[in-house]
């Protein structure tokens, strides 16, 4: 359910930042924004060489008040950020009246990432500001087992009370009418209209059509590239040699994360650290690993976890048919991807 509403507040985001961008396209302005007050709400998250920071102000606002959330993430030399406008999952109900986003480096020559946002609320009451999931590739990671993979920062929560109108507003005196109305009133044409809201409608489900090609496209990538790193990390692990019995646990505790770490690039399997059991329930819930599949996963967790807790010392033959094992798993539920029609012509 948490998905469902992750996604349908994307769409809603997309199309709010669409509407804003047309608008200051149309009018050729450039937006100044408000830099965050001292009294704004700020957190900071930092995950090894990112840093994230995330303020919202004004801390009390009330209901018809502009809200605005800035996140700034800095990222070291040789860090490479992926901080996409529309997976902001600001999933609290706010509507996303505007939108800006800056590109830059820090003095130290690293990546400085900003978004900016206005968020309106629909309603008084206590509201949040759900943690926003970041992604990065440490590029300076040394060669072999889990360099250049993906990491991610999760920001902190941030709570907001928003306040009722106050008796000021709804007492105010209203404008005198403006004059009596000419008796005549002419009426234009509604085809206009209807064809200027048929037109938004068409270019929207464009758009929706192109962004969801986008992420199908970047979805089979990261299976094709999680086979690739697993691949590697296995062929690595290889060249060191069969463990000796004091190395063991060490080695296969590596091969089993490498396997884990296929899985949640292969099937979404986002549980890396949980145990072999709450593991595999996870992956039983992938409609994509067949039983066979399922069946031999369970085999070689269970051949990793005799070595870590029940104290088995496996010859050098028992351990790379192992790896082995783990190999044929790996090639066997890769990704087949289609070749492009000129591959196949030539």
């Amino acid at each position: 359910m948490r998905d469902r509403d992750t996604i349908s507040f994307r769409i809603a985001l997309i199309a709010s930042i669409a509407a804003a961008c047309g608008k200051g396209a149309a009018t050729g302005e450039q937006r100044t924004w408000p830099d965050p007050p001292k009294d704004a709400i700020v957190k900071t998250t930092e995950s090894g060489p990112v840093k994230a920071t995330v303020a919202v102000w004004p801390p009390k606002p009330t209901l018809g008040d502009p809200i605005y959330l800035r996140l700034t993430v800095e990222a070291q030399p040789g860090v490479v950020l992926d901080v996409p406008s529309e997976d902001l999952a600001v999933q609290a109900g706010f509507r996303v009246a505007d939108f800006d986003q800056a590109h830059d480096h820090t003095t130290s020559g690293g990546a400085l990432e900003t978004r900016t946002l206005e968020l309106e609320a629909p309603s008084s009451g206590r509201r949040r500001i759900p943690p926003l999931r970041l992604e990065f590739t440490d590029a300076r990671a040394k060669s072999g087992s889990g360099s250049n993979a993906k990491l991610e920062l999760l920001t902190d929560e941030i709570p907001l009370e928003i306040g009722t109108v106050s008796t000021d507003r709804t007492n105010a005196e209203l404008k005198p009418a403006r004059g009596a109305m000419d008796p005549v009133i002419g009426r234009k044409s509604p085809w206009p209209w209807i064809a200027a809201i048929a037109g938004a409608a068409i270019s929207f489900a464009i758009t929706m059509f192109f962004v969801r090609a986008a992420r199908r496209r970047r979805a089979v990538q990261a299976r094709v590239s999680a086979y690739d790193a697993a691949m590697a990390a296995l062929a690595a692990l290889e060249a060191r040699g069969a463990p000796a019995d004091a190395d063991a646990d060490a080695w296969f505790v590596e091969l089993s994360a490498i396997v884990r770490r296929y899985l949640e690039g292969r099937y979404g399997v986002r549980a890396p650290e949980l145990t072999t059991e709450e593991f595999l329930q996870e992956a039983r819930r992938s409609r994509e690993l067949d039983e066979l599949h399922r069946n031999r996963l369970g085999e070689f967790l269970a051949a990793c976890d005799r070595v870590k807790f029940a104290g088995w010392r496996p010859t050098a033959e028992e351990s790379l048919a192992t790896l082995g094992a783990a190999r044929a798993f790996v090639d066997e539920t890769r990704v087949i991807t289609e070749p492009l029609p000129e591959a196949r012509a030539a």
